[in-house]
């Protein structure tokens, strides 16, 4: 399969990096196009009139690579409609850093993911925790490629955005992906405030904090080890998918 790899992290990231190697261990062929430089938080954000300059780079395990001066979504966005075209999918992270709850409508991941799915090719997220052991870390690699090899040829593969994350357990302790919902959450943080002596206010975040897991979500299933898979679509339906995980090999053919 053609693949395109992006994320929010920006290129140098080694959660990329095992993501794209996984692919090309498998045969595949690798087209890496990420921001050159840290694009958290972005969501959907993309330039409509300002240049874009994409930096070609040589990578070990890849078939071509840019660094592209932009957003996540402009990466995509470029990338299949000039550097990777027809890709079969494009698969976005592995992000530094869970994307769980309501908060993932921010992510540049999740973003990423979504334009793809917008442009007419399957779109799958990943993230996990910069903690995550690096055999837990290795194995999800290899089994979120075997997942996208599955996804992207299923005749509901643009119904919806696949958000995954990986456990940040131990790899005796992963547990069988689940097909699960966002936790439902509220922003609990707040900011500063400093004031010029001409009016000018100048503001900080601060306590942006990961609310309590709500049981039977995603944040919850992660914590008891779990894979979570939550298929972002119009009416956050995912009983059409219920067969895809159980269909999949399980992740310990993978470790």
């Amino acid at each position: 399969m053609k693949l395109l790899f992006v994320n929010d992290d920006g290129i140098g990231s080694p959660f990329l990096r095992c993501l794209y190697t996984a692919a090309k261990a498998r045969g595949h062929h690798v087209t890496v196009c990420a921001p050159s430089s840290q694009q958290s938080t972005t969501s959907h954000h993309y330039h409509t009139s300002a240049e874009i300059t994409a930096h070609p780079l040589t990578l070990p395990d890849t078939d071509a690579a840019w660094s592209i001066d932009g957003t996540p979504v402009d990466c995509v966005r470029i990338a299949l409609r000039s550097l990777c075209r027809n890709a079969d999918a494009v698969l976005s992270g592995v992000n530094l850093g869970y994307n769980t709850g309501w908060p993932v409508f921010a992510s540049g991941t999740v973003g990423a993911a979504r334009e793809a799915v917008f442009t007419g090719v399957p779109g799958l997220a990943f993230s996990a925790e910069p903690r995550t052991p690096e055999d837990t870390l290795a194995c999800f690699a290899d089994w979120a490629i075997a997942l996208t090899e599955y996804v992207a040829v299923l005749p509901c593969a643009l119904d919806g955005v696949w958000n995954i994350n990986a456990p940040c357990v131990p790899l005796a302790k992963v547990q069988e992906p689940v097909l699960c919902d966002l936790q439902p959450c509220i922003y609990r943080d707040d900011y500063t405030c400093a004031a010029d002596a001409d009016g000018t206010l100048h503001f900080r975040q601060f306590g942006l904090a990961q609310p309590a897991p709500m049981e039977g979500y995603d944040l919850a299933l992660l914590e008891q080890g779990h894979i979570t898979c939550t298929v972002l679509r119009p009416g956050a339906d995912t009983g059409a998918y219920a067969n895809v995980l159980a269909d999949m090999p399980k992740v310990g053919n993978f470790c």
